[in-house]
């Protein structure tokens, strides 16, 4: 047995499993969809983006809460009290045998006190220094949430866009290996052929069949490679059977613009979301530190009360009562002033100014490195699209190198192994040409990345060049 009928024996269970699979996750695949389609169905269930959406709405409720600090507040509270007391009282009587002689007799009174009434209270900050700073603090807290959702979504994109990828390199491999084994093939048979009629050694045969069995591992390799490609990007999406347009050939790849590394490298310094992050920590470290000197100044609140009372008043014995109503009203401003804090406050400032330092350090560093990222996805850019051109010269040179060693096997000048080396470099070279492809259109997303403006409408062009 030949190591080709070998190794398709051993393969043929992998057939069922493999088909069953690609059905399986492709059922609902029966529309291809485009990027810019797929990166939006990817917004509803990635879950780093959806809890980077959740972070920004709940950093802008706590900026809503802190504004409370500018606004009055008010309360009512309504009080029911009863109160009962005893009182010793000592009373004198005459003497029924001797008016003159007073008889002392003591007897208890009993009082009760039923009351109800509202009192409503208001207060209002006039001035608290210690506040203002607070919510300026809250507002940059929510600009910094805002940017790393930015962040996020663009990330979404780059890995959106690199799962969606994946499948059409892995799809354009898999046909460039199934394309080697037909050619492999029929060299096999041409040189069975020969061999049969005495113009071919035995060699050319066995040489045709390993390569052939090596092209058939391959294609199970492929097949494996696409099936997981493919199962990645359903899963990133949330969807079964996600099927990307594939790329139009000829492809005309659109250029890096603008072309110049000084004009991303200022883009990435206005638009970077890392670098908007890192300088509004600095921001809100500027802000703790003025807000802890603010623990030295005072503070004035107004304040106002009313409050509404109705009293009954029960004695005995005698049976008295007395019933009524009652009211008062309060007015009044307080003011705080902080006189001494046990050195609390200046040991505050002086760790404000050390965090606000650290804060600093992290900005001029965070710059640092998004410039480098910048410059350093735009090389990459520049030799993607250089290597691009590259291989598809190399694609084109390698086909009519294939087409001269078949001419020169047909009239003896070549062996049957030059014309088999020329076939696996054709089908090499395909396959790397078209992962240069999608490897430039990935540098120039990626080059938007670091600058830190990718957005939906980068999509648009990649879309302009996939098949509908």
């Amino acid at each position: 047995m030949s190591i080709s009928r070998a190794v398709a024996s051993m393969s043929l269970p992998l057939k069922p499993l493999v088909g069953a699979l690609v059905l399986a996750f492709g059922a609902a695949g029966a529309q291809a969809q485009s990027l810019s389609e797929v990166v939006q169905a990817a917004r509803s269930v990635d879950a780093t983006y959806l809890g980077a959406r959740s972070n920004a709405d709940a950093a802008h409720w706590r900026y809503e809460q802190s504004r409370a600090a500018h606004l009055p507040t008010a309360n009512v509270q309504v009080q029911v009290a009863r109160q009962t007391s005893t009182q010793p009282t000592v009373i004198g009587e005459a003497d029924p045998a001797d008016p003159t002689k007073i008889i002392e007799a003591t007897t208890t009174e009993k009082s009760t006190a039923n009351s109800i009434g509202p009192t409503f209270n208001a207060q209002q900050t006039i001035y608290n220094r210690q506040n203002d700073l607070l919510i300026d603090q809250a507002q940059k807290n929510e600009d910094f949430a805002q940017s790393q959702l930015a962040q996020a979504d663009q990330d979404l994109i780059v890995r959106v866009a690199q799962a969606y990828f994946n499948v059409l390199s892995a799809a354009d491999a898999l046909t460039s290996v199934q394309g080697n084994s037909k050619a492999i093939a029929e060299q096999l048979a041409s040189a069975k052929r020969n061999f049969e009629v005495g113009n071919a050694t035995i060699t050319d045969t066995r040489e045709a069949e390993a390569r052939a069995d090596l092209a058939h591992s391959k294609e199970i390799a492929a097949e494996n490679d696409l099936l997981v490609a493919k199962v990645t990007l359903d899963q990133l999406v949330g969807r079964n059977g996600v099927t990307p347009h594939p790329l139009i050939l000829p492809a005309v790849l659109p250029p890096v613009i603008p072309s110049q590394a000084s004009d991303w490298v200022a883009l990435a310094e206005s638009d970077s979301p890392s670098l908007k992050q890192a300088r509004l920590n600095l921001d809100v470290a500027e802000l703790e530190t003025s807000r802890r000197k603010a623990g030295n100044l005072p503070t004035l609140v107004a304040g106002a009360s009313y409050n509404r009372n109705r009293q009954r008043d029960s004695f005995s014995p005698g049976g008295g009562s007395f019933t009524g109503n009652g009211g008062s009203t309060n007015i009044g401003l307080t003011l705080t002033v902080p006189l001494f804090t046990g050195f609390l406050i200046q040991n505050q400032v002086r760790e404000g100014v050390a965090l606000e330092e650290k804060a600093r350090t992290d900005a001029e560093g965070a710059h640092n490195q998004v410039v480098l990222g910048t410059r350093t996805a735009f090389v990459n850019a520049l030799s993607q699209a250089a290597q691009v051109k590259a291989l598809e010269a190399s694609e084109a040179s390698s086909k009519l190198a294939l087409d001269a060693t078949v001419l020169g096997y047909k009239v003896g000048v070549k062996v049957n192994l030059d014309v088999l080396n020329a076939q696996s470099q054709l089908y090499q070279t395909q396959t790397d040409a078209a992962g240069a492809r999608y490897n430039y259109l990935m540098s120039q997303l990626k080059l938007r990345q670091a600058a830190g403006n990718l957005t939906n409408n980068d999509l648009l062009p990649i879309d302009a060049l996939l098949a509908r």
